[in-house]
């Protein structure tokens, strides 16, 4: 089998979200390189994937060998549990709501508040799904939940519900949520999103947060439900500030593993708020600045290539918010599959090529009224930096806030 470039890997993982299957298209795209069916099957058996090799190919796969081990003692005695009628327990079943045992989940003392899940119940009209546009209390939803709009001691939060997807594990699910809440009571920053709580106590792990009234960045820049345009001098402010918060998380020596637009919030007065931590991940002081995960997470349409093999390093966040920067400049999304090209992270190969239309002048946002050239040339430059391939080529992200400060600096001069 052939090896399949970033891009490619990076165009699979994009057909979810035109509701294709990525499997099907890989197997078409693959089976057009000559390779064999006895060759999947080794690649099947080389991840010890037996059941399904023993699927393409029966007789290659002995039949004893496609038995799993029975689970041990441990495995059984560390999945979550119900009561069934004073009877007994059972492990719950991936079909039915999901009990999540969570009694340590502050195992260290934080300044943040523990909140009865049943309160939050309440405050969120029992989790209304409707959308709140349509008088319900759901305002969006991510890859690991599902945020409610409330009010709790008089003021509006957002609570996130945690929920297993269909390829994590409950145990997966209990990291994240430890990680989130460890990570916030670490990491206290202006641009940096804050915590109000969080509970434990009932069916499913949530986290609360003050509600950020402007939404994401993600749907500003899309004018999402007639929100006004954000003029050039606001995008660069709103740069800026995630600038200096991801500044803040390298210099303590954490790694976001998830930055995007849909993650940078914004308050009343359009500060960024960068969320969702988590996927973070701590490194050692005195360490090298690379580790290694055995599983890959992140957004594809954001991923580094070295993010896509499995290191964790802060140059991998850089080189997301240089996508980040150039969704800013442009106003479009990170994918977008009506738009050539898909991904945004190849519009700078595609405006360098002499043979494409695309020009730097066209990139640009037509909504940004206010936009000097020389200045979105400067962000753009930066953005082009931080999307180098290799890793070591990318600025740190002391440099890419210092860059910025300096556009907007010229802007407040320019203005007074």
């Amino acid at each position: 089998m052939g090896i399949l470039d970033i891009l490619n890997i990076k165009r699979f993982a994009g057909l979810v979200a035109q509701g294709k299957s990525p499997t099907e298209e890989l197997l078409a795209d693959w089976g057009t390189s000559n390779c064999t069916v006895g060759e999947l099957v080794d690649i099947l058996k080389s991840h010890k994937l037996l059941a399904a090799a023993a699927i393409v190919l029966p007789d290659a796969v002995p039949a004893e060998a496609q038995q799993p081990d029975p689970p041990s003692a441990e495995t059984y005695s560390a999945l979550p549990t119900r009561l069934l009628d004073n009877k007994g327990t059972q492990t719950v079943p991936s079909s039915a709501p999901t009990q999540i045992q969570l009694d340590s989940c502050d195992p260290e003392p934080t300044s943040f508040s523990s909140i009865s899940y049943n309160d939050l119940i309440k405050i969120t009209d029992g989790f209304n799904d409707r959308p709140v546009s349509e008088g319900g209390c759901r305002l969006g939803e991510g890859g690991f939940g599902t945020v409610y709009k409330g009010v709790l001691n008089h003021k509006l939060v957002a609570v996130k519900k945690l929920i297993p997807v269909e390829d994590m594990s409950l145990e997966d699910l209990q990291i994240q949520f430890h990680q989130e809440i460890q990570t916030l009571t670490v990491l206290q920053h202006e641009n940096l999103v804050d915590m109000v709580g969080f509970s434990c106590d009932g069916q499913y792990p949530c986290v609360i947060y003050p509600l950020m009234s402007n939404g994401s960045l993600l749907d500003r820049l899309a004018c999402l439900e007639g929100t006004p345009p954000l003029s050039w001098k606001q995008r660069c402010l709103i740069a800026e500030g995630t600038a200096s918060g991801l500044e803040f998380v390298h210099r303590n020596h954490h790694v976001h593993r998830d930055v995007k637009s849909a993650n940078i919030l914004l308050d009343e007065k359009l500060v960024a708020k960068i969320s969702d931590f988590g996927l973070t991940r701590a490194s050692p002081k005195g360490t090298s600045t690379t580790m290694k995960t055995e599983r890959i997470v992140g957004t594809c349409a954001y991923m580094a290539p070295e993010a896509l093999r499995g290191q964790v390093t802060p140059k991998s966040d850089i080189f997301s918010f240089g996508v980040v920067l150039l969704e800013i400049l442009s106003g479009l999304p990170p994918v977008d599959e009506n738009h050539d090209p898909q991904f945004l992270m190849e519009v700078p190969s595609a405006i360098e090529d002499e043979d494409e239309e695309l020009t730097f002048e066209g990139f640009l946002d037509t909504k940004m009224e206010d936009v000097k050239l020389g200045q979105a040339e400067s962000v753009y430059t930066l953005a082009c930096s931080c999307l180098q391939d290799r890793k070591n080529q990318r600025p740190v992200s002391k440099q890419v806030l210092l860059e910025l400060s300096s556009v907007v600096k010229s802007i407040s001069l320019e203005q007074q």
